[in-house]
């Protein structure tokens, strides 16, 4: 069926009463501020509207001053399938507009364009997801040493909003925060935050390692739930991720990635003080557990109480135990591990 355009435009002299009408309409949360002939100035998403109201803009105010005037866009010179979806991926938008040399819109693309209906994230709106945030993050001082880890910003946003909201967009609403070092500014931060979360907050009563603390969630309802570190970022579907794990019937999945370490130095191979061979700056190839998963409920009666126990120790109870164990794999770019200083810059170029 045929698109209705002027769903997704709207005049910058138009008022936020009028663009919350629109966006009811065209079911992308998102409308495209255009001036005469659809030259296109920039987005206006219903969380620009709610930052409006809240800042007590009210529903007559011209939409001139709360748009994003830097949207997201493709030329139609370059435009291709591959880069469009990977835009919708890594930016978790819901519409992208084709524009000319000019800037004027031609064509506008919609996640349903791609990838279908998201009706289908309906699926995962009662699972349930659980985030270690407990660490003192000693590889990021000086930041960690004013603020705890989760709250570090990636671009004005703290990198465990970040996450919340990753899976937020598909549709995962119910969180446990398991937490340990300056756990009440993690509580404070987020009961005061415009955007509301659904959040049980579990505090460790002492550092119990990178998944002891799990044992102090009194119920998990869902029969599966993922599990993340706070300090790695995700690009990726997470439906298809759920989906692998429950049709492989599996105990654990994780998300895994294959990367490539070139060595900064020639490699020797020695014997007896002699040299045996030399190898330039050698490549070394394997894969890398990305901190993502997604686990039966059961698992945690496998973690024992108040005692210090880290995933690693998890799994390979688990393989003793001949639990059904495994992998997803999400490309190497899908990925960003936040755990040291050097990481940033590409997480303030990925994620802004």
């Amino acid at each position: 069926m045929k698109k209705n355009l002027n769903l997704y435009f709207i005049n910058i002299e138009n008022t936020i009463k009028d663009s919350i009408i629109k966006i009811k309409k065209n079911g992308t949360r998102t409308l495209l501020v255009v001036k005469k002939n659809k030259y296109l100035l920039g987005t206006l998403s219903s969380g620009d509207i709610q930052s409006a109201l809240i800042k007590n803009y009210n529903l007559d105010s011209s939409i001139k001053f709360i748009f994003n005037k830097n949207p997201r866009k493709i030329n139609s010179e370059n435009f291709n399938l591959n880069r469009l979806s990977k835009m919708f991926l890594d930016k978790q938008i819901g519409i992208i507009p084709i524009v000319d040399s000019r800037n004027f819109v031609k064509k506008i693309v919609t996640w349903e364009d791609i990838f279908g209906s998201k009706t289908n994230y309906s699926e995962l709106k009662k699972v349930e997801v659980v985030i270690m945030a407990g660490g003192k993050g000693e590889r990021l001082k000086p930041y960690t040493s004013v603020l705890p880890k989760p709250l570090i910003p990636i671009n004005n946003k703290p990198m465990l909003e970040h996450i919340i909201s990753n899976f937020k967009y598909f549709n995962l609403q119910n969180f446990h925060l398991v937490l340990n070092h300056q756990a009440n500014l993690i509580k404070s931060y987020f009961n005061n935050t415009d955007q509301k979360f659904k959040i049980n907050y579990v505090t460790e009563p002492k550092p119990l390692g990178t998944i002891g603390g799990v044992c102090h969630i009194k119920k998990i309802k869902s029969n599966n739930f993922f599990l993340s570190n706070c300090d790695t970022l995700f690009k990726i579907d997470y439906l298809k991720f759920y989906n692998h794990h429950e049709s492989s019937d599996n105990f654990i999945t994780l998300a895994v990635s294959k990367i490539q370490h070139e060595f900064s130095y020639g490699s020797c191979r020695v014997t007896k003080k002699k040299l045996i061979s030399i190898k330039e700056k050698p490549k070394l190839d394997f894969i890398a557990n990305a901190g993502l998963y997604v686990m039966k409920k059961e698992i945690i009666k496998l973690i024992p109480k108040n005692k210090r126990f880290d995933l690693t120790d998890l799994i390979n109870k688990c393989l003793k135990l001949k639990k059904k164990i495994g992998v997803y794999e999400i490309p190497n770019n899908a990925w960003t591990d936040l755990g040291k200083l050097s990481d940033f810059s590409k997480a303030f170029k990925d994620f802004n």
